[in-house]
């Protein structure tokens, strides 16, 4: 007989400020691989770039300073992965506008060969400002081009207006839930994701403990006998066609919206406000309700949103 457990929702925010060391703990996810040290982290970055996989370069982003040429250029390109801003400074008699722009390493690398001239000029002014650590590695060829100052939103955050603070402060939460919950979630298509993959995931081996794994529905207690007879026989039935030969995105037929799902969201606090106004409302279904109401406590305790 196959075995089945059940958890609760849990989260955790992923704190970590290298580039390579976070996208990698984020694109690990996927496939349930435990964390590596730095070095590995720089090769499997390097991989999943060279091989065109850029959709978790998302999770790491960078604000740069801009000047007003350059900023309304940016502002022709129409381009959804840049966020732009502007605010004025003021230094005692002196007051001056600030342009910023916020973006993650993937509109830079898919464009840094564009045919588009404007495309390909921006990409390369913002590649050759990156840090010199992800630009030395990922981008060797633009050192010299011009570049633009890096701007630090933490740092500067009780000198820019609250709006521009929460459109440029990016923030990872790390949620295990269940697949109902992170089928809503994906619907804010503003946020960046990375999902425990069920196609590529073989819950029958040893590092998952040969188990497969549910979140305890919230009604649990009072169906506990249904519940688990449903369970035991998902359970029983996904062992089984592993075992006759299917593979795991074969087998995943049998797996039920309950199945536990391990997923990173990154959004900035404006997105994030967002979802905690729509999925905490009375209306919204009470499992991402129960989940995104223990986020938003959590960003409160820590001073992102009030």
């Amino acid at each position: 007989m196959a075995s089945f457990r059940l958890i609760e929702n849990s989260f955790s925010e992923v704190k970590h400020t290298d580039f390579f060391d976070k996208l990698a703990l984020v694109a690990h996810n996927c496939y349930q691989v435990k964390e590596k040290d730095h070095e590995n982290n720089i090769g499997f970055i390097t991989r999943l770039v060279q091989s065109g996989h850029l959709a978790m370069m998302e999770h790491y982003r960078f604000a740069f300073v801009l000047n007003e040429k350059q900023y309304h250029r940016f502002l022709e390109l129409h381009n959804p992965f840049y966020e732009l801003g502007e605010f004025m400074r003021v230094k005692g008699d002196y007051s001056e506008m600030v342009y910023l722009l916020s973006s993650s390493i993937r509109p830079i690398l898919e464009n840094i060969n564009s045919e588009d001239v404007l495309e390909k000029e921006m990409a390369t002014l913002l590649g050759a400002s990156l840090p010199v650590e992800v630009r030395s590695v990922l981008l060797p060829s633009l050192e010299g081009e011009k570049s633009v100052p890096l701007f630090d939103v933490e740092a500067n955050k009780d000198k820019i207006p609250a709006e521009i603070y929460d459109r440029f402060t990016y923030v990872t939460y790390h949620l295990i839930t269940d697949r109902g919950v992170t089928h809503e979630l994906v619907r804010h298509r503003i946020c960046s994701f990375a999902q425990e993959s069920t196609r590529y995931c073989n819950y029958t081996k040893d590092k998952f403990d040969a188990c497969l794994t549910f979140m305890k529905p919230s009604k649990y207690e009072e169906r506990k006998e249904i519940f688990d007879s449903f369970y035991q026989k998902c359970a029983d039935t996904y062992f089984e066609l592993i075992k006759e030969g299917a593979t795991p995105d074969e087998a995943r037929a049998v797996l039920p919206n309950s199945l536990k799902a391990s997923i990173m969201v990154t959004c900035n606090l404006r997105e994030w406000k967002k979802i905690f106004a729509l999925r905490t409302d009375p209306h919204a279904h009470f499992d991402i309700r129960r989940l995104m109401l223990l986020v938003m406590d959590d960003m409160k305790e820590k001073g992102y949103i009030k």
